[in-house]
């Protein structure tokens, strides 16, 4: 059940993500949280400024209690309001991908995205992870941290060929 419930969401942000520019694409040690520190350092109690430092060159997603993720600037994240924000990446065949890319590369438009990662086609051709860290904020600082990731060929029970 969490696996579809990330692979729902992936969707969610695979379906906004597409058009939109991303400044860096995140490396894969972007995502490493150990005992509640970020690689960049970040734990939960740190503050807006202190995210922006580390986080201000990615793609940050803003969701409100019971709404989906929704790319907004860094800047104008309401870190005072209950919200989470988000920082997630594709990884294909262990390289880090923007949506735009893959929406290019395959020559399909942002709706088609999801429908293209989780085909038994291209599952079969290409290892396919979707990378995520997630923060909650609370008055104004960060409540809690989560980093996970998401298997697709797993999840669609489609074994990567190579």
């Amino acid at each position: 059940m969490k696996k579809l419930r990330f692979a729902a969401l992936a969707m969610l942000l695979l379906l906004s993500g597409c058009e939109k520019r991303q400044t860096q694409i995140a490396p894969e040690s972007l995502f490493v949280l150990e005992d509640g520190v970020t690689s960049q350092g970040i734990q939960a109690g740190d503050t807006p400024e202190e995210f922006q430092e580390a986080y201000g060159d990615y793609t940050i997603q803003v969701a409100y209690e019971n709404t989906g993720y929704t790319p907004m600037s860094i800047n104008r994240i309401p870190y005072n309001e209950p919200i989470s924000t988000m920082i997630a990446n594709f990884f294909i065949n262990g390289e880090p991908v923007s949506d735009e890319e893959i929406c290019r590369e395959n020559e399909i438009e942002p709706e088609d995205l999801y429908s293209l990662l989780s085909s038994y086609e291209y599952l079969t051709s290409h290892e396919v992870i979707y990378r995520y860290l997630e923060f909650s904020w609370e008055s104004g600082v960060i409540a809690d941290i989560n980093a996970g990731e998401l298997y697709y060929n797993e999840t669609f029970e489609t074994p990567y060929r190579g």
